[in-house]
């Protein structure tokens, strides 16, 4: 019996998008353009150049004056928790950084360059396009923190950093990744200049740290220190704020560094003193930066549609 012709091409499912993914164009030319020009390179090398600098750096002022040979346990375990929580905060700052530099210009450049009229009136859609130009900046910054790994490991050493604090900085690493990366892609899109793009991602990034700080300081001076207030408004406040320091990358970094300390619990928090329980600030934030993500690509890949009508 003749087996039909559409049954022999027949693929699953689930490899559908993996190999729609590999064989997007956008993708496979970016990822090579980068790869094989020097900025790529250039970038990596500096890269972990200041992030074994930060390292020795730490190190070094940690142990002046210092007999390592007979040093106390317990003072080794602090050093190594120090500079991993700083070489993480610094792969924070470095992807805050780089991420929008990469994506800023992923549309407007085309727009600039007159060419993305060309590419619009080819096969590819916009979800197509979309994906390509981010995934190539996202996989280039992964490649950039599976590179700090071996040296983020040299805490291992040390002490006091377990494994599944250096899975859960990857897990918040790569969200940072992509939400970042689509926020620059986002302003990339709506912005008709490379310029106004780039600024408007980077201020969208760094001034809510700014707000963050002024908001932890009115909830210290207005909320803790006053015994007039109520239990309820307590907890409410904590509630804010305890959102507010969830979905920014270093404060739930810290926080959870922190509570990892105090309560050893990568998951739940249990407040003293109030009747709640709370999630780790690293899961808020994990939640918080991909729905954010799939968000801004939702308006992303619509403003696009709109544009070729």
């Amino acid at each position: 019996m003749d087996t039909p012709a559409s049954s022999i091409h027949e693929q699953p499912a689930r490899w559908t998008f993996a190999q729609k993914l590999m064989g997007n164009p956008i993708l496979a030319k970016e990822l090579k353009g980068r790869m094989r020009g020097r900025q790529g390179f250039i970038i990596l090398a500096a890269y972990l150049s200041l992030i074994s600098l930060v390292i020795a750096g730490l190190y070094f002022y940690s142990t002046d004056g210092v007999n390592m040979a007979r040093a106390n346990p317990d003072s080794l375990q602090e050093m190594g928790k120090l500079i991993f929580s700083m070489v993480v905060m610094f792969e924070f700052l470095m992807i805050g950084l780089i991420g929008p530099a990469l994506t800023s210009g992923a549309i407007s450049s085309e727009r600039e360059r007159q060419t993305f009229d060309l590419l619009r009136t080819s096969l590819l859609s916009s979800r197509d396009l979309v994906f390509g130009k981010l995934l190539t900046t996202v996989i280039y910054l992964m490649l950039l923190v599976l590179a700090a790994l071996p040296l983020q490991s040299l805490v291992f050493f040390l002490g006091g950093v377990g494994m599944g604090e250096m899975i859960i900085s990857f897990v918040m690493l790569t969200a940072t990744a992509f939400l970042f990366c689509t926020l620059g892609l986002y302003f990339s899109t709506i912005a008709r200049r490379t310029i106004i793009a780039t600024v408007l991602s980077y201020t969208s990034i760094f001034l809510p740290n700014i707000v963050l700080v002024f908001v932890f300081a009115v909830f210290i001076n207005n909320i803790i220190d006053t015994n007039t207030v109520t239990d309820e408004i307590i907890v409410l406040a904590l509630n804010s704020v305890w959102v507010l320091l969830s979905t920014n990358p270093i404060s739930a970094g810290l926080v959870t560094q922190f509570m990892l300390v105090e309560e050893q619990s990568l998951f739940l928090i249990y407040p003293p003193d109030f009747s709640l329980v709370l999630f780790s600030p690293w899961i808020v934030y994990v939640v918080y930066s991909f729905l954010m993500t799939a968000a801004m690509l939702k308006l992303i890949v619509f403003y696009l549609d709109r544009y070729e009508r």
